[in-house]
């Protein structure tokens, strides 16, 4: 008779690896540990911001508003639309160009418009801190000149804020790298400790009897004559 297996059992034989289930899990947590510490080369991201304005520059309204009316003193929206178009523009232009491409050689640099607004963002990443500050802010410098060569005096580009050196690396996660081995020695040793109970083929006493038989048990004889203690048969 074929045995069915419940999830009573299945939790049963867990429980009765627990030990291994607890001690490949730490396993695994240690070697991922070991292993993204000392073989995971890591990486440092670092940005700078820069501001692109059209040829007007944010002017105010009309010189001949009347002063004491507010919206005179507001900013043009045309001049923000415009600018917000030109900042689009320049992060397929500085990617393209020549002389950013020769600056940018060699490094992981993306250039990217803040989402619906007139702001660039230089991310520069690599395995050395300093080198990965170097890369933003020589792309930050080189950008007005790079503007200027395709756009004249039709705007402007300045640096908002410089790159700093990071301080810390933003690849790769320790936590993650952990968390995951120390779910994979989880859930390896719940695997091995599965196939051992399903490869076993002895019959254990008591409900082992029952459900292949349907024959209750009702009493145990202990064996006294193995070596260092009473064993049940």
């Amino acid at each position: 008779m074929s045995r069915q297996i419940t999830i009573n059992d299945i939790l049963k034989m867990f429980l009765a690896h627990i030990k291994l289930i607890i001690i490949m899990a730490i396993i695994g947590t240690i070697l991922a540990y070991v292993y993204v510490s000392y073989f995971v080369t890591p990486i440092y991201t670092t940005s700078a911001l820069l501001l692109v304005q059209n040829d007007a520059g944010f002017s105010l309204g009309g010189s001949t508003a009347d002063p004491g009316d507010t919206d005179s003193e507001r900013i043009n929206t045309n001049d923000i639309t415009q600018s917000v178009m030109l900042a689009n523009t320049c992060t397929v232009l500085f990617t393209k160009d020549p002389d950013m491409k020769s600056i940018i050689a060699g490094n992981s640099v993306t250039i990217t418009a803040i989402e619906e607004s007139y702001f660039l963002e230089i991310k520069a990443s690599a395995s050395d801190p300093l080198a990965a500050a170097n890369v933003a802010n020589a792309v930050a410098q080189a950008a007005p000149e790079v503007f200027a060569k395709y756009f004249g005096e039709a705007g402007k580009v300045d640096t908002v804020d410089e790159a700093a050196i990071p301080s810390k690396p933003s690849s790769p996660n320790v936590e993650r790298y952990v968390m995951m081995g120390f779910l994979a020695g989880l859930v390896l040793a719940l695997g091995i400790s599965f196939l051992i109970e399903i490869i076993d083929t002895t019959v254990k006493p008591g409900d082992d009897l029952y459900d292949m038989y349907e024959i209750p048990v009702f009493a145990e004889i202990i064996d006294f004559d193995v070596e260092g203690g009473a064993k049940k048969r």
